[in-house]
């Protein structure tokens, strides 16, 4: 229990070191610079900046300009603004039109241009907003779901927002008809009206896939605490051979920021054990018993890996995950020959029982080879009572 607590603990400061905010601001003529301690979502009326000397300022949205969060810009603006709108239908109610208050909040730029486009990100919705240069003016683009009854409306007057105040000239009204209140629809249409390319900043789902290779420096222990098949033969006195075991594997990363710097993985080795073992403490004769263990073994896991860039071409990374320990195949074989040659193999069925936590190190170099080592910790059966740790160590290779 006390594992899983760190395992927690662990993970919460990974996370919590990983998503800090860079910021940086023009603030009375002066530059200011640091991390920003407000959430990203609701940044309105003040924030709070942790500067460089490491003291917590607040600052009024109204009075900071050039803002840059996370090297991406943003700009303070006072526009109408619903706190309440949701995508959740428990919490819907049935107006139609949204409850618009005046804010000074924090819009993020999605496109610029003579035609800009804002998101604010709020709690529970994401809510666009638009700016013709020559108007100087930014507005709120229209969207809100809300019940009738049973059922869930939309009022999608964006669509005659756009129709209206910001028309591309091809299109016709089944056009606006089929545009979403979402991020790849809106920032398609407004990379149209200022002549980019289409899919410009769109969000594509970005995954790395790997391969690697490694071995377990300590395989054995598992062994004596799971329900491998050596329980079968109910001995007390053996011992497994103490060596390398080699495995392979495959992993899959899903980044969740544009910097590459913050990934979720999912990542499964596969190794054989085998190995012969002997009874040394019984009589002359049971000596001569040969006993053969082996078994196949799958460790998945999933987790949060966080990198540091140290150069152009290299990183260093930690990671925090859940693991599982898969056993299949596994038996054991026992030969002797006093008077009659006899041959037994005994098996056992499949094992998810083994569950624990893994954390690691690892260096990045060349953008795609990478090396690694791993602690695997807390594992245990639940009616045996036992716990092991292992440790492993990998290289491998991103496409």
């Amino acid at each position: 229990m006390r594992k899983t607590l760190l395992l927690i603990v662990f993970f919460n400061v990974l996370l919590g070191f990983g998503q800090s905010n860079k910021i940086q601001f023009e603030y009375n003529k002066q530059i200011v610079s640091g991390k920003l301690k407000t959430s990203l979502n609701n940044l309105q009326e003040y924030i709070i900046v942790k500067n460089d000397n490491n003291e917590d300022l607040n600052f009024n949205i109204a009075q900071i300009k050039d803002i840059q969060i996370n090297d991406e810009s943003f700009v303070a603006a006072k526009v109408s603004n619903d706190a309440t709108l949701t995508k959740n239908i428990a919490f819907l109610d049935h107006l139609s039109e949204p409850n618009y208050k005046e804010n000074w909040v924090l819009l993020k730029v999605l496109v610029k241009g003579d035609y800009n486009l804002y998101q604010y990100s709020s709690s529970n919705f994401n809510q666009f907003y638009y700016e013709v240069k020559s108007a100087n003016e930014i507005k709120p683009l229209v969207y809100k779901e809300y019940t009738t009854g049973s059922s869930v409306k939309k009022n999608n007057h964006f669509r005659s927002q756009l129709r209206k105040d910001v028309p591309l000239y091809f299109y016709v009204f089944n056009d606006y008809e089929k545009l979403e209140y979402k991020y790849d629809d809106l920032v398609k249409y407004f990379n149209k009206l200022n002549g980019y390319e289409e899919n410009e900043g769109v969000k594509k789902i970005n995954i790395k896939l790997s391969v690697f290779g490694g071995f377990f420096n300590n395989f054995q222990d598992q062994l004596y605490f799971s329900p491998a098949a050596i329980n079968s033969l109910y001995l007390k006195d053996y011992d497994f051979e103490k060596k390398l075991v080699p495995f392979l594997g495959i992993s899959g990363e899903i980044f969740i920021n544009k910097e590459e710097t913050q990934a979720f993985f999912i990542e499964a080795g596969f190794t054989q054990y085998k190995t012969d073992y002997y009874l040394d403490y019984y009589n002359t004769e049971l000596s001569k018993i040969d006993f053969e263990f082996q078994t196949s073994f799958i460790l998945f896991n999933l987790g949060y890996k966080q990198y540091f860039n140290l150069s152009t071409n290299s990183q260093l990374y930690t990671s925090g995950s859940f693991a599982t320990n898969f056993f299949f195949t596994s038996k054991n074989e026992v030969r002797y020959d006093f008077e009659n040659y006899y041959d037994q193999v005994l098996k056992r069925d499949k094992n998810f029982s083994n569950v624990g936590g893994r954390v690691a190190l690892g260096y990045k170099f060349k953008k795609r080879y990478f090396i690694e080592v791993d602690y695997h910790f807390g594992f245990s059966v639940y009616y045996e009572g036992g716990s092991y740790n292992m440790t492993s160590f990998k290289i491998g290779y991103s496409f």
